[in-house]
C-alpha cells in the first residue's frame, strides 16, 4: 500500500510536536533487529528516518547517497551491520537517546503508548508509522 502525501506529512508532523513518538519508532525499529525480525526493523528505520531526518540529511551526515540508505532500509535491502547500527547511532544522536538504557539525554523514559508491536507491524501491509499514526489520531480524539 502505498502512502500518501497526506499521510506523509502527517506523520511527520505528527513526529515534529511528539518526541516520544520519534523515540517510539526507534526504539521498536531496534527492539525488531535484535530480535532478528530484519525486514520489520527495517520498515521501521525507514519509517523513523522518513519523520525525523529524512535520508537526503542522512546521506549528509553518513557520506552515502541517499539512494543508496534507501535501498539499504528497502524490502530487498541486505544492509552490513556497521552501516545499520551507524543509521541507528546517528538516529540515537538525533532524538537524544541514551543507548541501552531506553532514556533521553534528561532521564525520561523513551517510551510512546502510540507505538504499535512488532506483531502488528507483521500483520499489516501498511507502515508502522501509519499504524502508530492512526491509533494516536484515534486515542487523541476520546
Amino acid at each position: 500500500m502505498a502512502l500518501t502525501r497526506d499521510f506523509e506529512e502527517s506523520v511527520m508532523a505528527r513526529a515534529e510536536r511528539d518526541p516520544a513518538f520519534r523515540t517510539g519508532l526507534l526504539t521498536e525499529a531496534v527492539e525488531c533487529l535484535l530480535a532478528g525480525e530484519l525486514e520489520v526493523g527495517k520498515i521501521l528505520l525507514r519509517d523513523c528516518v522518513n519523520a525525523t531526518v529524512g535520508f537526503k540529511e542522512l546521506a549528509w551526515l553518513t557520506k552515502r547517497k541517499d539512494s543508496s540508505l534507501m535501498r539499504m532500509l528497502g524490502p530487498k535491502g541486505n544492509p552490513a551491520m556497521s552501516n545499520l547500527f551507524e543509521i541507528i547511532v546517528l538516529l540515537q544522536a538525533q532524538e537524544g537517546v541514551n543507548s541501552g538504557s531506553g532514556r533521553t539525554a534528561d532521564g525520561e523514559a523513551a517510551v510512546c503508548e502510540d507505538v504499535p508491536t512488532r506483531k502488528a507491524v507483521a500483520q499489516s501491509p501498511a507502515s508502522h508509522a501509519e499504524t502508530a499514526w492512526n491509533q494516536g489520531s484515534s486515542s487523541s480524539n476520546r
